[in-house]
């Protein structure tokens, strides 16, 4: 009988990690990459503003200056660390899994719902992705960026804990019969999915060694301008992240 080969299967993810565990320090200095990301989503972040899963925080300092703003996330250290350092902003600890705690912090409902590379995290990502749909007030915009294609996926994903990486079709399959309109989905990034192709050929033992911020701090600086200019010519086939905007009805 044939054999029939077989695809390399991605190692399995760490054990679940929170707060900065989750990614590499020098992300907080991607001033350029970070502008880069908000440029997408800015004409639907007004109003009550959420972000969930804030991470190093900063997107808060803008995102603050659009709208009524609320960081939240499961990591109760994250969030006490940035309610110290940004005390002008509003966060709170928040399992989007549990659609109780989602309703008792925002009962009217909320304008937009911003996650970036969150979804990653979450074995049960259907339920977290219902849950942020239903806390939306009629009108109002979840605002997704997810990595991008398993074929990226190295030893950076599985030290951050990251369950899975996505096609376009897996988000819109995990869209599927929630009471919302697709606004956009498409790929994003081409430069930066190019360079997370090749560090599959790199072992990687950390999230914050010298090698990865260093990667990082290089492409802020002299890749994102390239990448933005590419960008439109690869949104339907190949990206870092899928971009996802999708409306409540």
């Amino acid at each position: 009988m044939a054999q029939v080969s077989r695809l390399p299967q991605p190692a399995p993810a760490d054990p679940l990690k929170t707060g900065a565990a989750t990614y590499s320090s020098g992300i907080a200095d991607a001033q350029n990459y970070m502008n880069w990301v908000i440029e997408q989503f800015r004409p639907y972040l007004k109003g009550r503003i959420v972000e969930v899963g804030f991470g190093h925080g900063l997107y808060s300092r803008v995102l603050g200056e659009l709208g009524d703003y609320c960081g939240i996330d499961h990591d109760r250290d994250s969030v006490e660390q940035a309610s110290r350092a940004m005390p002008d902003r509003n966060f709170a600890v928040c399992d989007i899994l549990a659609a109780e705690q989602l309703h008792a912090l925002f009962p009217n409902g909320v304008d937009a719902v911003f996650t970036i590379n969150v979804l990653e995290h979450i074995e049960d990502d259907a339920k977290a992705v219902a849950n942020l749909v239903d806390v939306l007030k009629p009108g109002g915009h979840l605002l997704i960026s997810v990595p991008a294609l398993m074929l990226l996926y190295n030893d950076l994903d599985r030290l951050a804990g990251h369950f899975r990486r996505y096609s376009t079709t897996r988000l819109r399959d995990l869209l599927a019969g929630q009471p919302v309109e697709l606004v956009r989905l498409s790929y994003f990034n081409p430069v930066g999915g190019l360079g997370w192709l090749a560090n599959r050929l790199k072992r990687h033992e950390s999230l914050n060694d010298d090698a990865v911020n260093g990667q990082i701090a290089l492409f802020d600086k002299y890749m994102v301008p390239l990448s933005r200019a590419l960008d439109p010519l690869s949104r339907s086939f190949f990206g870092q992240s899928v971009t996802c905007i999708a409306r409540r009805v």
